[in-house]
């Protein structure tokens, strides 16, 4: 498995930065993106520069409908018209406008050897779902904002896959530290990124620095 993460609020020289968040993923033979970041440009810009082709997409996973997640997907849809978008519940017309096959997801779900998504948990007035992904060291689970708490996210993989917590990745949307606490008993490794903030990095470092792994536009995790 490779992840690479494609936006982020922070990111290597001579890549894009913005308040948004996406990731290209390689798994069991499928090539998934997961968000799009904020906008066609900052995707378009950093795939390319990053050698990534994504009109080879095999499938797209939307976690929330939020702009700074949805955004690039215009730019999917010109390089891979008809592409499926599994997206959680609600307006999904905009969707469609750009070219792409949004797939409505209310339950937890297969969607490939090894890859299951979370469904669609509440965090208040948000829908907001994660994916799973099976590896020889763990479950990876990458989220988007964790809106209804990256701890339930966690939990909501663990239970669909039936396997044991390896890393997390994605925007932890500024977490307690009673959370951080909860997720580091769960997981080996814990990566925020995007909207998890500054007091989640430090604690982390503080507290859990062989747990912590920090990723930025540009980063590629590689798993067995």
């Amino acid at each position: 498995m490779r992840l690479v993460v494609t936006v982020d609020n922070r990111a290597k020289e001579g890549l894009r930065k913005e308040w948004g968040w996406s990731a290209y993923i390689e798994a069991h033979g499928y090539k998934v993106l997961f968000d799009g970041g904020a906008s066609t440009s900052t995707l378009k810009f950093n795939a390319e520069r990053l050698g990534l082709n994504l009109s080879h997409l095999d499938f797209a996973v939307l976690s929330h409908h939020h702009g700074d997640h949805y955004g690039g997907f215009r730019y999917v849809g010109e390089v891979a018209e008809g592409l499926r978008v599994y997206s959680p519940p609600g307006e999904l017309e905009y969707l469609r406008k750009w070219g792409l096959n949004p797939v409505p997801v209310t339950d937890p779900l297969k969607v490939g050897k090894g890859l299951w998504l979370t469904g669609p948990l509440s965090g208040g007035w948000i829908l907001e779902q994660a994916l799973a992904i099976s590896t020889r060291e763990g479950l990876v689970v990458v989220v988007g904002c964790s809106h209804p708490g990256v701890h339930r996210l966690v939990r909501a993989a663990r239970d669909v896959s039936g396997l044991d917590l390896f890393l997390v990745v994605g925007g932890f949307h500024m977490p307690s530290e009673q959370v951080l606490d909860e997720l580091a008993g769960m997981s080996k490794k814990i990566c925020p990124t995007h909207c998890s903030g500054d007091k989640s990095l430090k604690y982390l470092r503080k507290r859990y620095p062989e747990k912590l792994c920090e990723a930025l536009a540009g980063s590629v995790l590689t798993f067995s």
